[in-house]
């Protein structure tokens, strides 16, 4: 149970990665794979199947077990020169492939392991498809990592070429910029405003001049989230309840706060979950409440939902009551009460900072 220390939140989640390195393809002539050797391996694993496809334009590793594999492919022109690892377990795998060259044969062999150290091999040809268009084309633009003020965007180019990410409220004239010839991009935006629609362009020029843009695309930036109550008023003697509310707390994952009043003035007997609680099927909800020092301790994390890759977390918009304080009046007058500021936080659903907005009102304690 919390101390006289201002408790610390932890929020623990799992993310997912990839590891790739070298060049990414993209066309419109078909790339092709033969048919691989195999598959073999140890009793007790087997793989329905392992090919290098040509998926839109890219060269795709794909292989599916009869039990949840990792896996690494070694490939080159006429040996295996390079060599990538796929680390997380699945039972089918789908994987891009980078550092390739256009238009080219290539022969790989693909190593499946399961829990146990078990290896199944499998080993083909393939040939990646020529280029689609002499310019840098724009690839997998993303925009993750939404906040109040900042923003990360991503993407990828299919070959070499220059940073450019023009952005902007009312139209992308704004811009951010690297020489660096590079494969893969990635641009935070800071210094935004909250709840606002942004407009963005990722252009690229590879090493002959040549430029090339992708679509304008555009996102919202996340609500300037809100801790507030409302002025109440208590008996001399009484006991009343005084509710915390959060507005524009979508996707929030964790909050802290702490709440200060007047030491002598008024006690607080309990702090409760507030119906937030019941209409999002519980959170963790920890309290401190110290009297002596005129401060109560509040923080919670709520369970991290999934739709596909996306993570889910609350949904507080409008007026969400997260927790009740049941409060005693001890001396008439006002009580001054508020947020430290210090002390109060959000965290959204990859642990970015979500900024507060405190409001706090008046408890009068009545004769």
């Amino acid at each position: 149970m919390p101390n006289d220390r201002t408790p610390t939140l932890r929020l623990w989640m799992i993310t997912h990665g990839l590891l790739l390195s070298g060049l990414l393809l993209l066309g419109c002539s078909s790339g092709s794979s033969r048919q691989p050797n195999g598959p073999q391996g140890p009793e007790g694993l087997s793989l329905d199947y392992c090919r290098v496809v040509d998926s839109a334009g890219e060269m795709h590793v794909q292989w599916a077990a009869n039990h949840s594999t990792t896996g690494e492919i070694r490939f080159g022109r006429t040996m295996y020169s390079a060599l990538v690892r796929f680390p997380q377990a699945a039972v089918e795998h789908d994987n891009l492939l980078i550092g390739l060259e256009w238009a080219a044969d290539y022969v790989y062999e693909l190593r499946a392991t399961d829990s146990l150290s078990n290896v199944a091999i499998c080993s083909g040809e393939f040939r990646t498809p020529d280029k689609a268009r002499p310019e840098p084309s724009i690839l997998g633009l993303a925009i993750t990592n939404i906040g109040e003020t900042s923003a990360l965007v991503s993407w990828r180019t299919d070959e070499p070429a220059t940073t450019i990410l023009y952005f902007g409220a009312a139209s992308p004239l704004d811009s951010v910029r690297d020489s660096a010839m590079l494969i893969e991009h990635e641009v935070t935006l800071t210094d935004l405003n909250a709840e606002t629609t942004y407009l963005l362009r990722a252009e690229a020029v590879d090493s002959s001049g040549l430029r090339g843009a992708g679509r304008d695309t555009s996102f919202v930036t996340a609500a300037r989230l809100t801790i507030r109550f409302d002025d109440a008023s208590v008996g001399l003697g009484d006991t009343a309840l005084i509710s915390i509310y959060i507005e524009n707390s979508t996707d929030l994952a964790a909050l802290q706060y702490a709440f200060e009043f007047d030491v002598g003035s008024l006690e607080v007997i309990d702090l409760l979950e507030g119906e937030f609680y019941s209409t999002n099927d519980g959170f963790a909800f920890f309290r401190g409440i110290r009297n002596s020092r005129g401060q109560v301790s509040n923080y919670m994390t709520w369970s991290i939902d999934y739709a596909g890759n996306t993570r889910i977390g609350t949904a507080a918009d409008g007026d969400g009551v997260v927790a009740q304080l049941a409060v005693r009046g001890l001396q008439p007058g006002n009580s001054h009460a508020h947020f430290a500021a210090d002390s109060t936080f959000g965290l959204d659903m990859y642990a970015a900072p979500r900024v507060c907005d405190l409001s706090a009102g008046t408890i009068i304690v009545e004769p």
